[in-house]
């Protein structure tokens, strides 16, 4: 009896400091992933909110930073937790590139959208805080992220939009330049004079507060015969900025000017003639 204690306490204390060996790393595993995880989350709320380095790097890019970094220090956190835990580091290569082609595979979407972003980031048709319109979606640019955009819209409402639809489809930036064209067409009755009606029209675009005269000045144009109007397009270049408030008030001018002088702008008509018998 006491022979087998003696070697039951000889064989545990042989194993002890292998079984004290294992506890300690798998602890400092688990302190390795749980400080990994806080950093980086510390470390993209950091980068999204710090002005450091806001005169060299555009507003645009410092989500994508952020997250690329975090998703960095996530992958190296992950790596140093394995092999912690005593994985050796050639299984995990081999284990992280065959993970890697299969979720490139699964995931062929999502990575049309990470491709699409960097040509967004690095072409920069947008920026934060400009106007765009796709072909199905429309309002400022809060954000260009490494899976969508976002935008708020006219109504205040947040819209995500994948980055492969911004980059393939048809897209319209407002808000690049610090002027834009007016042009608006109008039917005037074929009873009016066109001269007058044409420099009346010059004359009120050229009054309107903030007129611009470059790249050209304003400009009145006869367009066609309609069925029942005569067309006539305004154009004129205004400041992009309060662009909905300059336009409307133009326009407000502009009937305001035709029904002081008379000018008709008339209902579309059809003249009907009818045969007895």
């Amino acid at each position: 009896m006491m022979e087998q204690i003696a070697e039951q306490w000889a064989h545990a204390r042989e194993t002890f400091p292998e079984l004290l060996s294992l506890l300690m790393n798998i602890s400092a595993a688990l302190v390795i992933l749980f400080f990994g995880l806080i950093f980086a989350r510390w470390m993209r709320r950091r980068l999204r909110n710090s002005k450091i380095g806001s005169g060299h790097i555009d507003a645009t890019l410092k989500p994508v930073i952020a997250t690329s970094i975090f998703y960095l220090i996530l992958a190296v956190t992950f790596y140093a937790f394995l092999t912690k835990l005593g994985v050796p580091s050639t299984s995990l290569l081999a284990v992280f590139g065959a993970a890697g082609l299969g979720i490139a595979l699964a995931l062929k979407d999502t990575l049309s959208n990470i491709a699409a972003g960097v040509m967004l980031l690095f072409l920069r048709p947008l920026k934060i805080g400009e106007f765009a319109e796709t072909s199905n979606y429309a309002g400022t640019v809060v954000e260009i992220g490494l899976f969508a955009t976002t935008l708020k819209n006219l109504e205040g409402i947040f819209i995500y939009v994948p980055n492969s639809e911004v980059w393939r489809n048809r897209l319209q930036n407002f808000s690049r330049h610090s002027e834009r064209k007016f042009i608006e067409t109008i039917g005037v009755g074929y009873d009016s004079d066109l001269q007058k009606t044409k420099a009346l029209l010059l004359d009120v675009m050229q009054n309107t507060p903030d007129i611009m005269n470059t790249p050209t000045p304003p400009e009145c144009y006869i367009m066609n015969f309609g069925d029942s109007a005569i067309t006539v397009s305004c154009r004129c270049w205004l400041p992009a900025d309060n662009w909905l408030l300059r336009a409307s008030n133009l326009r407000i001018d502009i009937k305001s000017a035709l029904d002081k002088e008379g000018i008709d702008i008339p209902f579309p008509q059809r003249v009907v003639t009818t045969k007895a018998g």
